[in-house]
Parts: C-alpha cells; structure tokens; sequence
C-alpha cells in the first residue's frame, strides 16, 4: 500500500511540476521563463546550502526511534525555520550581484515558494519515518487541485501575470504544509518549543552534517549548469537547457517510487548484507529495464514531445533532450547505490563522491559552456550521472564483501 501512495505522490508532484511549467513556458516569453527557471534553481542551490541533511535525518530518526518521534520533528523543524532567514538573505545578495536585471518582486514570491516546499518535504519525511505515505500524497493533492483550478482561468480567461500565477503557487504549498502539519499532529507527532536547544541543535548536525554536506554537492552539480549557462549564455538558452533537462529528470517517477520507502527499508535491516544485497540485486534489475526503455523512448520522440508541448519556440531544446536521454539509467541506478549508502549509514562517503562529481562538473562546464553551449552542459550531465554510479557502485560492493567477511 505504501508503495502505491508513494508513486502516487511522485506521479502528481511530477504531473503538477510538468503542466504549471508547461504553461508558463507556453504563455509567457523565453526570457520571461529563463528568468523564472533562474530564480527556481538558484532558490533550490540556496536551500541545499541549509538543507543540512534535516529531511533525511529526520526520516532515519524517527524510523528507529518512534517514541521520540515529536522531539526529533520540532527540533528539525523549528531549526529549518530559522535557517530561512539566511536563506532569504544570501538569495537577496545573489540576486543583486548577479542577476540585477531579474525583477526583485519575482524573487520574492519564488524564494518563498520554495522555501515553502522545503518545509513541507521535512514533514514528508517525517511522515515516511513512521510509513504514513497516504497521508502525504493526500496532503500534496488537494492543494494542486486548488492551484490549476486558479491558474488555468487565470491565464486564459483573465491574462493572468507570471507574479500573479507563482503567488497562486506559493498560497497552495502553504496549505500543504499546514494540512501536513495536521496529519502528524493526529499522529503523535507535535511541534514543541520545549524541545528546541543548543545542546540539541548540535546533536542532531553531528549526524545529519554529512548529510546536508553531500545534498549541497549534488544539488550543485545538479543545478549549477543552468545557472552558469544563463549568466554565461543568456536567459533564453537557460530556457531551451531547462525544458529539456525537466523532461530528463522527470523520467525519474518511473522509477523513484520504488526508493523512497527502499531507504527506511535499508535502515531497518542495520547492515544485514545478505538482505541488503537481495535489494540491490531486486531494484537494479527492474529500475534498468524501465531507465533502458525511458531512453530509447526520450531519444526516438525528442522533437515530437518539445514541438507538441511546448511549441517550436523551443526547437532548441530537441538535441539537447535526445543527449540527456543517454544518462537515464545512469541516474535511475546511482539514485539507487546512493540511497542505499545512505540507508545504511555512510553519509560521508556519498558526501565525498558528490563532492568530486561536483569539482568535476563545475570546471567542465565553466570551460565548455562559453565556446559549445548547452550542448556541452548536456554532454557533461550524462558524464557525471555515470561516474557517481561507477563509483557508489564500487563502494557498495566493497562494503558489502566486508561486512560479509566479519560475519563469517
């Protein structure tokens, strides 16, 4: 059951993300919609930054220890509130140093939203730690409901502005926070201030550090490229890199359903590398014949997916989406050695093969994007999906032969 929510969940989230990018990509200008997808992605670099491993921490902890459950949740929570403010201040910074000519308004809202959906996925994985998966699906659907039931007669009946769409947006991750907030109440879980200290803060970063450590690294060799090929290129080829690389991460929901429950399963068999092997072996196999079909399909229908959604304005994007298309199982299994480390507790090695995946990435990239364009950045992409597999690969392996021998 739990599985069926899950997929669920990432299905809608995925569906929601696609029309309501779709819409502004068609109603809007690329300029307009590179300025947008700016702001996104630098939102989402910032939020890495403070991330601090919270929403994977508090999914771990309260998956072994349950009747802590609203001791780990307030203090996770109530710290990642705080860390907004300097989240808000740092993007304020950034966007006046290096992006003067996006308008200050539009941050605001997106920032907002953002940090928004961040708060929401902390009370996710607060409800994945006690297997509450209907209930977040539940939480997120309502919301977007609301959300398309504004923006489409907005855009078509009343000219509805790109702010004006976003504050739609951003009212609608409110309520799903709030309706989250509920649900855990109902399930023992409770925000408190009395939980919340110095003492404690610094218990709960001794572990999740690592983590947030190895979320800033992915999320920035993930998120950096666009970044660099809009200060670099201009706002119109972050446009054509972005439509293309939503197409290729969002093949990730024929997959993902399966490992968001798979990393409360790998902490829950502490080590075992017999059964943790038995999962490996399990969701390698289906998870590469669904990323060998997503590729062939991506590559072969490039052009008809970009001009029939989006309209041949973004021509561009066609030979990009087919290169990105390359690095699909790449993604799908490295997400799946990744969770599985995680799960298992080495933090600080995937924190450090992130880390060489980004030093990798960004020099490429810095080197590449000026003379070949996003082309390049596509090319860059694929390298390092399959060089973070080849190496979580390696580790794993290792690990698992070596908790095999202690045992025997």
């Amino acid at each position: 059951a739990g599985s069926k929510y899950i997929f669920l969940l990432n299905l809608s989230d995925k569906i929601f993300s696609f029309i309501v990018m779709l819409l502004l990509a068609r109603n809007f200008s690329t300029e307009i919609y590179g300025q947008i997808v700016t702001l996104i992605t630098l939102s989402i670099v910032l939020i890495s930054v403070f991330d601090l491993g919270l929403p994977i921490y508090i999914q771990r902890e309260i998956a072994v220890n349950r009747f802590s459950a609203s001791e780990i949740y307030s203090r996770v929570f109530l710290l990642g509130s705080l860390l907004m403010i300097l989240y808000f201040a740092l993007g304020s910074a950034a966007v006046f140093v290096i992006y003067p000519d996006i308008p200050y308004s539009l941050f605001i809202i997106i920032s907002l939203m953002m940090y928004s959906s961040f708060l929401v996925t902390v009370n996710n994985k607060a409800l994945s730690g006690i297997n509450e998966y209907k209930k977040q699906f539940l939480s997120f659907l309502l919301p977007r409901i609301l959300i398309l039931a504004v923006i489409l007669p907005g855009l078509y009946l009343y000219s509805m502005s790109a702010g004006n769409l976003l504050l739609v947006m951003f009212a609608g991750i409110a309520i799903n926070l709030v309706i989250s907030v509920i649900y855990l109440r109902k399930n023992e879980i409770r925000l408190s201030f009395k939980y919340f200290s110095l003492k404690g803060i610094q218990k709960i970063l001794a572990i999740s550090l690592p983590l947030g450590i190895a979320v800033v690294f992915n999320l920035l060799y993930d998120k950096l490229d666009l970044l660099l090929i809009s200060k670099l290129r201009g706002f119109d080829e972050a446009a054509y890199y972005s439509i293309a690389y939503g197409i290729f991460k969002s093949s990730s929901i024929t997959f993902s359903f399966l490992l968001v429950s798979g990393f409360t399963r790998v902490a829950e068999l502490h080590r075992e590398p017999s059964e943790i092997r038995k999962f490996l072996n399990e969701h390698a196999k289906f998870i590469g014949i669904i990323c060998v079909i997503c590729s062939l399909l991506l590559f072969i229908f490039a052009e008809f997916i970009i001009n029939v959604f989006y309209t041949g304005k973004f021509e561009n994007s066609v030979n990009v989406l087919r290169i990105l298309s390359f690095g699909i199982i790449a993604m799908g299994l490295n997400n799946l050695t990744g969770i599985i480390l995680n799960g298992m507790g080495y933090f600080k090695i995937v924190m450090f093969i992130t880390l060489y995946a980004l030093i990798m990435n960004v020099v490429l990239n810095a080197f590449l994007i000026p003379k070949y364009g996003i082309a390049a950045s596509a090319v860059i992409t694929v390298f390092t999906e399959f060089f973070i597999f080849a190496v979580e690969w390696y580790y794993l392996k290792k690990i698992l032969v070596n908790l095999q021998s202690k045992k025997t």
